[in-house]
């Protein structure tokens, strides 16, 4: 099914140039990139387990120099130096034998591409094929997107219900509301409201959202803050970890965050990067992280998507005329490109095949994700777009569904059967990646027959099995399973049980029962 689209004129906002680029000026060169991208005043350590509180205090010997927030779960502190000796700091904290590791704490930012050409549709849910999936799932509330970000609009009538509680990591005191717009645009792309008769329609729109506030007003953040978003998420049943920031250069504590919520089964997603060159930012160029690049209105990977060995798979982030259109603070829509849009779409998807198959594991996920991709050019895996465009439909994982799932059969010695000894199964799968089956049954059971007794079940066409009951050689209750067995790539494999008796009795007797009418009883 496809939704429906309205645009409300009066709070469409148009994203300029300007406002795009706060913050997300190109770096000329790698050692400038360096030098801004470390947060001045702030050093991240880890302590080696079993390491007391005392024995940090008695390095910190400088009154300028205190723990000034902690990360539990990595057990990381994050400490308070005088700007300018943060590399000072570093080492002399390295050399101490009870500490794991000392780096900077590194700033991301929200990644923007600017263009000032309006876009009138979604042409980007059809790019993926998004619209085709909502025949067989919108996702589901029992999947949660966490959006890490510069927060949500909280009142945004396309999120209605939609939200779970987050957190502010820049003021804690606060709500994780939106004071910037990159956080909305992004939930909207990946989760607004569907069929609801105005905005968007994200692409798992019946999923819920958790909003993680971690960039500023002006979109800019940290790597600790990111790490500490990435632990509440996960401890707070998210499933999929949506993250479309990023800066260059690595910490320990941003990969220590991001590998704990890989082990604990997430999907993490996250944008490569807009400066057109060949370095994936980072959280997306880790291995456990999912890099997506953008592409435009014809399938191109954009001029500004960063690539490299990293990349996963793409997915629209607008370019040239055409922009992706969403949700935006205030209750409005705006357009805007980016591979930050481009990233959502993949959380999305994530979501719809987890609402389809919770058994799934992360790396199932993933590898469907990637799987189906369509490939672009060149042929092949390639560090531009990965794999390829992602295909929604294609993605989908086969569900296995057999109606009924129990049959039972009356039988006299006159070989009459109520209601009849001949039935049949519909063997059915949702979605759109093929499912190969095969029955067979628990026990030898003469009285039964069946065929087929293998098939291949997708959306739109289902499998038939004929079910035979014949006459036993003596009186009795006879029962037997059947056990349908579904099998497709990337996916575990998924079993039906069905149950099928037969009672064999000397005589049946008939009984007539009166049948109501509007006008009364009146016997049969």
């Amino acid at each position: 099914m496809r939704s429906k689209h309205s645009i409300k004129p009066s709070i469409l906002l148009f994203v300029t140039a300007f406002s795009l680029m706060v913050g997300l000026i190109c770096l000329v060169n790698s050692g400038y990139a360096e030098r801004e991208s470390i947060v001045p005043g702030r050093v991240l350590i880890k302590l080696k387990p079993g390491t007391p509180e005392t024995l940090l205090s008695s390095v910190l010997s400088s009154p300028e120099v205190k723990v000034i927030g902690e990360i539990e779960k990595l057990n990381v502190k994050i400490l308070a130096v005088p700007p300018g000796e943060e590399e000072a700091w570093i080492k002399r904290l390295e050399a101490e034998p009870f500490i794991e590791y000392a780096e900077y704490d590194r700033r991301v930012k929200a990644l923007f591409t600017p263009n000032d050409y309006y876009w009138d549709f979604q042409w980007n849910m059809v790019k993926i094929k998004a619209h085709k999936a909502w025949d067989v799932t919108t996702g589901s509330p029992d999947v949660i997107i966490a959006i890490i970000d510069t927060g949500v609009d909280l009142d945004h009538p396309e999120f209605l219900g939609k939200i779970v509680p987050g957190k502010n990591f820049i003021t804690p005191a606060l709500p994780p509301d939106d004071d910037h717009g990159h956080g909305t645009h992004v939930a909207g792309i990946a989760a607004a409201l569907g069929n609801n008769g105005q905005g968007v329609a994200g692409v798992a729109w019946g999923a819920k959202i958790m909003p993680l506030k971690v960039l500023d007003a002006e979109g800019n953040g940290k790597d600790s803050d990111v790490a500490a978003a990435i632990i509440y998420a996960v401890e707070h049943n998210a499933k999929v970890l949506n993250m479309s920031l990023g800066g260059y250069g690595s910490t320990q504590t941003l990969a220590d965050a991001v590998a704990y919520a890989y082990n604990k089964g997430c999907l993490l997603v996250a944008a490569t990067g807009n400066d057109g060159k060949n370095e994936v930012m980072y959280p997306a160029a880790y291995p456990e992280v999912i890099a997506v690049a953008a592409t435009n209105r014809y399938n191109g990977v954009t001029w500004y998507s960063n690539y490299g060995p990293e990349v996963e798979v793409a997915a629209p982030g607008g370019g040239g005329s055409n922009w992706i259109i969403s949700t935006y603070r205030g209750g409005g829509y705006a357009y805007s490109s980016g591979t930050s849009m481009a990233t959502p779409h993949v959380a999305g998807l994530g979501a719809l095949i987890w609402s389809m198959r919770p058994d799934l594991s992360n790396v199932q996920v993933r590898n469907l994700i990637t799987s189906s991709a369509m490939d672009l050019s060149p042929a092949g895996w390639d560090e531009y777009s990965g794999y390829g465009l992602i295909d929604v439909t294609s993605s989908l994982p086969p569900t296995l569904e057999v109606r009924p799932l129990g049959i039972t059969v009356l039988v006299d010695e006159n070989g009459h059967f109520y209601p009849d000894n001949r039935e049949k199964l519909r063997i059915s799968n949702s979605a759109y990646r093929p499912l190969q089956w095969k029955a067979g049954i628990s026990s030898p059971s003469p009285w039964l027959e069946f065929s087929p007794d293998s098939g291949i079940t997708y959306h739109g066409v289902d499998s038939l099995m004929s079910i035979t009951f014949t006459l036993p050689s003596t009186y009795g209750l006879y029962t037997v399973d059947m056990i349908i067995t579904g099998t497709a790539p990337e996916v575990p494999d998924i079993t039906e049980t069905i149950e099928f008796k037969l009672v064999y009795v000397d005589k049946v007797y008939p009984v007539f029962l009166p049948i109501v009418t509007s006008q009364g009883s009146n016997p049969f």
